[in-house]
């Protein structure tokens, strides 16, 4: 009846996990390798059309990091992509690039991928690097639920990897106001350190649910 009177209200259809919302494939597990794989055809659907026996390598290049490593960027912001998924997109991004195609055996290679994604002021060709992109975006949410408090989704549980917490824990300096937003036990408000840092025996014997909510 609850049910009923919700899908009422909202005129919107009723859907069980797992599904997709806006395009983002949502389950309350792990994704699947079938809910992964559709992200990973769509990517390598995209060569067929395109010229590139045509294209210069710098044209290739481009459509590379502007359009393949694109069509992840909106995924990559609200999901985790599986190691598996990662490396069959980069086996069809450095084949595109070195030779036109989905596939590159490594004589068609000309420089060594991890090289490929280094910054052009370190002598690769800037081409972002996915494992990497996808922690940059996912610490963009911790960042908004730091200075943008008053979201209702931050005082949602998310998903974040551990490494990427702790990066953005040893990143990331507060500057004490009035205290509210600056969690006391974790946050780096006491120059430059917390008190996590400080005094680890201590912080070992705090409740992990007073971790999360006491503030300076």
């Amino acid at each position: 009846m609850e049910i009923a009177t919700i899908q009422n209200l909202l005129s919107c259809p009723l859907s069980t996990f797992p599904c997709k919302y806006l395009g983002v494939p949502l389950s309350i597990r792990k994704l699947t390798k079938e809910q992964v794989q559709p992200i990973v055809d769509r990517i390598a659907d995209r060569l067929p059309g395109w010229k590139a026996d045509l294209m210069t390598r710098a044209g290739s290049r481009v459509l590379v990091q502007f359009v393949l490593t694109g069509m992840l960027t909106y995924l990559a912001m609200a999901i985790d992509l599986p190691p598996w998924a990662i490396k069959v997109v980069d086996k069809i991004r450095h084949g595109f690039l070195w030779r036109g195609r989905k596939d590159a055996k490594g004589g068609h290679c000309l420089v060594a991928w991890v090289k490929t994604c280094r910054p052009l002021e370190l002598g690769g060709l800037g081409i972002s690097d996915l494992k990497s992109l996808g922690w940059s975006l996912c610490m963009r949410w911790l960042w908004l639920q730091k200075t943008e408090p008053h979201h209702p989704w931050t005082t949602l549980p998310f998903h974040v990897p551990e490494q990427v917490r702790a990066f953005f824990s040893v990143a990331v300096n507060s500057v004490i106001g009035d205290g509210a937003n600056t969690l006391f036990w974790t946050d780096r408000w006491l120059n430059g350190q917390c008190i996590a840092d400080l005094a680890p025996r201590l912080f070992a014997a705090i409740p992990k649910r007073r971790v999360k909510k006491r503030t300076v």
